[in-house]
């Protein structure tokens, strides 16, 4: 299991991805002439597709790279704009992101996959699973807010203003990120939040707001039959019973003592849970719908 390494969080980051034997950048280039930056490791089946949230990078899955690919084959996504690949200054959406990941996927002649989604990327993996269904066996969101219908309305609205080409958009930026984080979170995390917008052009700072911004997740949470993992790591005003309601598979999971970060500060509560769901998926997706979202023994009835 990964283990938590005394360096820096950034640093820590880049020796693991550094480190993996057969670790494999590449790029491909879309039917409408994006270059799409990703990399692979590993070999079994079902592959793992891992895709960032905004403002990230695929290099944010280091932990779980190492920790899946002795079995499963790996394969982390710079989504257009973003990380390493093509950034052109076009409408952004969810559904292009997810198009762009299902390009991919079929350029690498991929079996049904488990995507894994890190905030934004909780949005795209559902996305993909619902546009796109034959392409995927499994779906986890990793604190993924947005993935709650009506939540983006009650906590994104309130930054919109600022978020826009005419406004303070870093700042704006700047102050939504920072209050996704707990005390218990490695301080780095927020202490460097400034630098890492930098490297951030400024016509992606408010795209890719804009693509949050417009999206609604009820009909692909509707269309989405796959077993679906949602990991909450402390986001307020969560409405399980209505995510539920759109999609009576889910099983909720949760992080102990981390927050936004809890792919670095914790990934051994994170793996664990992507490990057990991966294995058990169908059966656990089942029994959500059989018993409306809860785990129970089985004792005989009196």
């Amino acid at each position: 299991m990964a283990r938590r390494l005394d360096l820096p969080t950034a640093d820590r980051l880049r020796g693991l991805a550094g480190g993996m034997l057969g670790l494999m950048s590449s790029s491909f280039t879309t039917s409408d002439g994006v270059r799409i930056a990703y990399q692979q490791v590993g070999a079994g089946d079902p592959p793992i597709v891992f895709i960032h949230g905004i403002y990230g990078s695929r290099q944010a899955f280091a932990n779980q790279e190492e920790y899946f690919s002795p079995n499963h084959r790996c394969i982390a996504v710079d989504l257009r704009g973003h990380g390493e690949s093509d950034k052109p200054d076009q409408v952004y959406s969810m559904a292009g992101y997810a198009d762009d990941v299902a390009e991919l996927m079929r350029h690498l002649e991929l079996p049904p996959a488990v995507m894994v989604g890190h905030s934004m990327g909780g949005q795209v993996v559902i996305s993909v699973a619902a546009r796109h269904p034959e392409l995927v066996c499994a779906v986890a969101s990793l604190d993924s807010p947005s993935n709650m219908p009506g939540w983006q309305k009650r906590f994104h609205s309130p930054f919109d203003h600022l978020i826009t080409f005419d406004g303070p958009y870093r700042e704006g930026v700047h102050r939504f990120l920072a209050a996704a984080y707990l005390p218990t979170d490695d301080p780095s995390w927020v202490g460097g939040l400034e630098e890492r917008l930098a490297g951030i052009p400024d016509h992606m700072i408010v795209r890719a707001w804009d693509a949050m911004k417009a999206y609604e997740p009820s009909d692909t949470l509707r269309r989405m039959t796959c077993p679906y993992l949602y990991v909450d790591s402390g986001q307020p005003d969560l409405h399980f019973d209505l995510l539920r309601e759109h999609c009576p598979q889910v099983v909720v999971g949760k992080t102990v003592g981390a927050g936004h970060k809890a792919l670095q500060d914790v990934p051994d509560q994170i793996n664990a849970m992507l490990d057990r769901f991966i294995r058990h998926a169908e059966g656990i997706a089942a029994e959500m719908v059989r018993t409306g979202g809860v785990f129970r023994y089985n004792f005989p009835d009196r």
